[in-house]
C-alpha cells in the first residue's frame, strides 16, 4: 500500500483558500497553483473542504454557494472550485477526497445567510448552542439530508473519497446537565421521545452519530463503489467520545474505510497526550482498517510553539520524528498535514518536508 501523504485544504474563513480576493480569475489561478505546489512537494492526497457551514464550494442544487467566494452567500463565483480541484489534483497524480463538516451550520448565528440556507428552510433541524448552530443528528431527516449532499458530490464529481471531520454533537454537551427547558439548552426531548426506542439519552445520541457515519458510508459505496469514506475524529478516543462519537463503534459496524485521528500534540509533552502515547492508543481500535495520522503543521507557528508544553513544534525535526514514528507502526499507513498554507508558506518546514521527509519522491 502506498504511504498516505495527505494534506487538508481548509476553505472555512479562507484559512488556506480563497484568500480574500474576490476576483474569480485570481481565485481559480491560486487554487490551481496551490494544488500543483502540493503535488510537487510530494503530497499524494488532497482533502478539499467542499462543505463548511452547510454551504457549497461546488455547484449544488441543495446548498447555497459559499459566501467565502463572493462575499454573498448564494452568489455564483462563475467557476466551480471542487471541479477545478478534482481536475488539477488528478492531472498532478493526487487523489482528492471531498471534505464535509457534517453538522456545522454556522460558527456564529450573526452572519448573513441565503434564504435557501438550511437554517431557514428547515429551522426545526437546527440548534443554537453556545453561539454556534448545528444540525440535530437525532432527526432522521438530517441523516437523509447529509446523504443527499454526499450523493450529489459523488454523482457530479470524480472524487476518490468522501471525508468528514469531528463536527458532531457540540463539545460540552455531554457534561451539560441543564434540563431541556433551560435557556440555551440542547432540547432534543421531542426527538428522543419519538425515536429513543427504549435507549438511554446517552446511548441514543451515540447511536445517532453511528447512523450518520453508516449512512454516509452506504451512500459513498452505493454511488461510487471504488470510492472510500473516512472520518477524522479527535486525537484521543476519550476526547471524541465527548462529542457522542465513538470510532470503535464504527469499526465494529464496518462503516468506515479509514480513520484519520488528529494527533496534534508534541512528542515531548510528557503527559497523557504525548504523541507516541496517543499513537499507541489507536492500535487497539483499528482491527485492520487503515489508519492515517493527522499532523499539526499549524503548530509550527510561534503562537503555539512558544508554549512550554508544545515547544517541540518550534523545531521542524519534530515533524520528521513524528512521521518516523508513524512509519514504524505496522497499524498506520500514512499521515495528513493540517494544513495547506502551513506546509507551503512556512519555508523552513516546507524545505524540511521536501528534503528530509519526502526525499524519495524527488
Amino acid at each position: 500500500m502506498e504511504e498516505q501523504r495527505g494534506v487538508w485544504l481548509a476553505t472555512v474563513g479562507g484559512l488556506d483558500w480563497p484568500r480574500g480576493e474576490r476576483s474569480h480569475f485570481v481565485q481559480r489561478s491560486d487554487l490551481i497553483s496551490t494544488i500543483r505546489e502540493l503535488a510537487a512537494m510530494g503530497c499524494n492526497t488532497l482533502y478539499f473542504q467542499a462543505v463548511r457551514e452547510m454551504d457549497a464550494m461546488y455547484s449544488s442544487d441543495i446548498l447555497p454557494w459559499s459566501r467565502q467566494l463572493t462575499g454573498v452567500e448564494g452568489m455564483s463565483p462563475y467557476f466551480d472550485p471542487l471541479g477545478i480541484a478534482v481536475q488539477v489534483a488528478h492531472e498532478n497524480g493526487m487523489q482528492l477526497h471531498a471534505w464535509i463538516n457534517p453538522l456545522r451550520v454556522s460558527l456564529s448565528d450573526s452572519t448573513a445567510r441565503a434564504r435557501t440556507q438550511v437554517k431557514y428552510a428547515h429551522p426545526e433541524w437546527v440548534h443554537d448552542y453556545r453561539g454556534r448552530e448545528y444540525l440535530d443528528p437525532g432527526n432522521p431527516e438530517v441523516a437523509q439530508f447529509l446523504s443527499d449532499i454526499a450523493r450529489e458530490i459523488l454523482t457530479r464529481y470524480d472524487v476518490d473519497g468522501l471525508h468528514i471531520d469531528d463536527y458532531f454533537y457540540p463539545d460540552g454537551l455531554r457534561d451539560d446537565k441543564r434540563p431541556w427547558s433551560a435557556p440555551g439548552a440542547w432540547n432534543d426531548s421531542t426527538l428522543f421521545a419519538a425515536y429513543g426506542a427504549g435507549k438511554s439519552l446517552e446511548e441514543w445520541r451515540f447511536s445517532n452519530i453511528d447512523r450518520i457515519v453508516e449512512v454516509l458510508h452506504e451512500t459513498t459505496h452505493e454511488v461510487k463503489p471504488d470510492a472510500v469514506f473516512g472520518v477524522s475524529p479527535q486525537g484521543r478516543v476519550s476526547n471524541t467520545c465527548r462529542l457522542y462519537a465513538d470510532p470503535r463503534r464504527w469499526i465494529r459496524q464496518g462503516s468506515v474505510d479509514y480513520l484519520l485521528p488528529q494527533l496534534y500534540w508534541s512528542i515531548g509533552r510528557g503527559d497523557y497526550a504525548a504523541f507516541p502515547r496517543v499513537l499507541k492508543e489507536w492500535q487497539g481500535v483499528m482491527n485492520g482498517v487503515p489508519l492515517y495520522i493527522g499532523l499539526a503543521a499549524y503548530k509550527h507557528d510561534p503562537m503555539f510553539s512558544n508554549r512550554r508544553i508544545e515547544s517541540g513544534f518550534a523545531d521542524v525535526e519534530e515533524f520528521g520524528r513524528q512521521v518516523e514514528l508513524v512509519r514504524d507502526c505496522w497499524y498506520a499507513s500514512g499521515h495528513v498535514w493540517f494544513r495547506t498554507r502551513d506546509i507551503l508558506e512556512r519555508e523552513d518546514l516546507r524545505d524540511y518536508i521536501i528534503l528530509n521527509i519526502y526525499s524519495d519522491s524527488q
